[in-house]
Order: structure tokens, then sequence, then C-alpha cells
């Protein structure tokens, strides 16, 4: 009796074992990764589209079983997303799989640092700060991304948009200022050579808070600050032209700034020197008869506003600075961040 009971119950076991093995309709849960890039070519400025594999993001996600038109539900809440090397994948911190229907909506942040917030309600929010000179280095991102969980990406893909202006600033001689002449048996020559100093810009709004749901900033036009674009190492920097005599644009520094109508007292101060050498030749023995070198200051204040009215969001602006023996001036240009297109405001 005993043994007929045994060979039932393995004949039953070896059945069973053979279907689950046979079943081909079964499919595992899908964990959940993500892909990052930035949007236009976050702890520094990201100026291609590589976003960078050491810097984590923050990911907020809603689910919606019903359609994006029913009510949603939280599904991922402020969620640190990282680059696992060893596997080549983003990956959040807590393991998630993929809902069998119904769309998720996600929400992303860069970089992870106190100022900035997450929400299903509002997306990424921030109250930023630009006080030092330092502060201009930080690129503010966000990003949202529909899936559908039936039909959905391999990877969840992340494109990060701008949330600051990229400013940029460069600096020229306005010309070649050097030159020689005959007079009777003596050789004069002047070289002339236009160095720059410091620059420095003021009256920029410093404070404001953005909001991905308004994809706009708020900000307060009492709180201005000053920045320091260049200062000169112990000799300053010389501006040259190359060897068919046109000034070679050099550049001096690129910062994050709040987007903002520009008023009248954004300003730019430069300072410089010109440095002249001069030095007479004999043309019949060589010798120099003499030489002398003397240095002349030169200082500019430029308005800002009268050659750009305001920075917009995820865009690159360039600011070039032309000093010399005339009075300094100023010409811009705007981009959008990678200057794959140009959109021209001035002569660049």
């Amino acid at each position: 009796m005993y043994r007929r009971l045994s060979r039932i119950l393995l004949l039953i076991l070896v059945t069973a074992s053979s279907c689950a093995n046979n079943y081909t309709g079964y499919v595992p849960d899908e964990s959940m990764v993500f892909s990052a890039v930035a949007s236009h070519s976050v702890k520094s400025i990201i100026t291609t589209t590589n976003y960078p594999l050491d810097e984590p993001f923050v990911v907020e996600a809603v689910y919606y079983p019903d359609g994006l038109d029913k009510p949603g539900r939280p599904f991922m809440s402020s969620e640190r997303v990282e680059y696992y090397f060893e596997e080549a994948t983003w990956k959040p911190f807590h393991e998630y799989t993929w809902p069998k229907k119904g769309s998720l909506v996600f929400y992303a942040g860069s970089p992870i640092i106190p100022q900035l917030t997450i929400s299903a309600e509002r997306g990424v929010e921030a109250d930023w700060s630009i006080t030092s000179d330092e502060e201009t280095q930080t690129d503010l991102c966000f990003a949202k991304v529909t899936e559908n969980c039936n039909a959905h990406s391999a990877a969840v893909p992340i494109v990060f948009n701008h949330a600051l202006s990229q400013i940029c600033f460069k600096a020229r001689t306005q010309a070649n200022y050097s030159y020689s002449r005959i007079n009777g048996d003596q050789i004069q020559a002047n070289v002339i050579t236009t160095v720059l100093d410091s620059v420095k810009i003021r009256g920029i709004v410093s404070k404001g808070h953005f909001s991905q749901e308004q994809h706009a900033w708020l900000y307060d036009t009492s709180e201005k600050a000053e920045y320091l674009v260049y200062r000169n190492t112990e000799e300053g920097l010389p501006l040259h032209c190359d060897r068919y005599e046109i000034p070679i644009i050099y550049p001096l520094s690129t910062m994050l700034l709040i987007p903002q109508t520009l008023s009248h007292e954004a300003e730019l101060e430069e300072w410089h020197h010109m440095v002249v050498r001069t030095s007479i030749t004999d043309s019949n023995t060589k010798e120099i008869v003499s030489d002398m070198t003397y240095t002349v200051p030169g200082n500019s204040i430029l308005s800002i506003a009268d050659v750009c009215k305001e920075w917009l969001m995820d865009f690159k602006y360039t600011f070039r600075v032309s000093v010399g023996v005339e009075n300094a001036y100023m010409a811009a240009a705007v981009t959008d961040w990678t200057e794959t297109k140009e959109i021209i405001i001035g002569d660049e």
C-alpha cells in the first residue's frame, strides 16, 4: 500500500516538473534601469551631450494604471540613481520592476544638493543662490519622461535640460598697433602690446526660484552680485594679432547664471594697460641707439544690456570685449548650449 502511494506521488512530482519546464509563457519581472544624457552638449558645467558618470541624480515617478487622464499614485519617491561601473548601467538605489500595464511619468533632477527638491506635483524645484565666483560653476538640470509600461524603453531615457544660462566671456585687442618707420639712417621700431589685467561684471541677479512645472524662474531683483570674470597673473594677459594682423580671440571664463532680464545696472568693467617698447637702430652700424619701455593704463565700464537684453535658460551667451588704445567696446552672440545652432544678436 505504502509503495503504491509513493509511486503515485513520485509520478505527480515528475509530471509537475515537466510541465513547469515546458511552459514558455512565463516572463520574469523586469528590473528598471536608466540612461542619462544632457539635451545639448551636475555639479560642473556640461558642455556636451555626455552626462558625467560620477554625478548621481534624483528621480520621482508617478504611476498611472488607467491612463494619464486618470489619477495616478506614487511609484518612486526621491530615489537616488547612480552609475554602476561594473554593470555599465544607471540604476536606482532600491530595485524596481515594471508594472504590466499603464504609464509611468518620471521627473529627474541634478545635482543632488539641499537646494534642489523634487515632487510628483511640481517636478524639480530649486531655491538658487549664486553669491560667489565658485558657485557660478554648478549646473542645475531637470528632465521629464513618460513611458508606456507595456512597451517601455530598455532603459528609461533621462534627457536633461539646463535650468541656468551659460555665460561666456572672451577678449581681444582692437588692432595691431605695432609699426616701424625710417628716419634718415635710423630705424624706429614701436612694439605696442595690449595687456588685459582684470574683468568683472556687476548688477547681476543672484537669487531666484526655479520651477519645472512653470518652466520658469522667479527672481529677486533686489539681490544682485558682482562676479570676477578674469584677474591678471603677475604680468596680465597679452592680447596679440595673428600673422595676418587679425586680432586673436582669447577665452576668459564661463559662468552659469540665473536667467534674467538685464537692467541698466548690469555692467562689465575692464582694466588693461598698453606696453610700448620703442627702439632706435642705426641702419649703417646696426647698433641700438636707444631702447625704452613704458606702460599706459586703461579702464572702461560697459553696459551689458546695450548688447543683450536678457538671458534665457538653456542658452549660451558669448560676450567679446575689445580693448586697446581707443575706448573699449563689447559684442554678443547667443547659441544653443553646445553652439550647434547660432542665433545672432551681435558681432561675434
